[in-house]
């Protein structure tokens, strides 16, 4: 796999080059102000109750991340390319805020074009923070690997990347951290046997996350998303388990 000659495609899911898919986004949005923040902390419930279907919509429609040469498949390429492994640009089939349904519904609704060399999957941490079981999650978790191995090709390779832990974030401050925690515990847990009954690598960015407690430039200026510097220890992290 070391050499330039040759490009892979990694769909995250990433797409010679290497193509990959990168699939599934994680948390609920960046809030522009404190103040969007205390409303819809205050109005977290109800609107949960009356307007799930809307959650993903409304956080990607006002919140954003990172810049895009920051996101982690992005630099993940990145390091790939450093250590002599070309990747073309990767497809990331995600929006901010999705729970494992979004994303069946939008991977059913896309027409790919081709298979892919890498797949990688992180979602569930919206399943957590809306209360999802992990009965729907584990259920949703079998049609995803449906899914993937419809999108690899024959000798294509996926990933199972960990849930990061919110909780450890000033904006998880305001929730019972050890709650959250050991709810993210319960669902990397399912993801984990899922890896390993499917013969998936999984690689625990979850630790990482947890770090943020006490190194703010690990996150973004919202205080709950990870800055480029953590995305860029998750990409050497999951190049390293992935493909080294």
């Amino acid at each position: 796999l070391k050499t330039q000659s040759s490009k892979a495609k990694l769909v995250g899911l990433v797409g010679g080059a290497i193509a990959a898919v990168f699939i599934g986004l994680f948390f609920t949005g960046i809030f522009e102000t404190e103040k969007k923040a205390i409303e819809f902390k205050d109005k977290q419930t109800q609107f949960r109750k009356k307007h799930d279907a809307r959650v993903a919509e409304f956080d990607y429609k006002y919140f954003k991340g990172v810049n895009e040469n920051e996101r982690w498949p992005n630099q993940f390429v990145e390091v790939a390319y450093e250590n002599g492994l070309d990747f073309e640009k990767p497809e990331i089939i995600a929006e901010t805020g999705w729970k494992t349904y979004d994303l069946l519904n939008a991977i059913s609704q896309t027409n790919f074009t081709q298979k892919y060399d890498y797949v990688s999957l992180l979602i569930g941490v919206n399943n957590q923070f809306n209360s999802r079981s992990i009965d729907e999650f584990e259920e949703d978790l079998s049609k995803l690997m449906d899914k993937m191995n419809s999108l690899k090709k024959s000798n294509g390779n996926i990933i199972i990347v960990s849930i990061p832990d919110w909780g450890y974030t000033p904006f998880g401050n305001s929730y019972n951290r050890e709650v959250i925690s050991s709810e993210i515990n319960l669902f990397n847990n399912s993801l984990i046997n899922f890896a390993n009954i499917n013969g998936l690598k999984y690689v625990d960015v979850t630790e990482i996350s947890r770090r943020a407690l006490n190194e703010s430039n690990l996150l973004a200026s919202d205080n709950l998303h990870p800055s480029g510097l953590m995305y860029l220890e998750w990409a050497k992290k999951i190049y390293e388990t992935w493909i080294d």
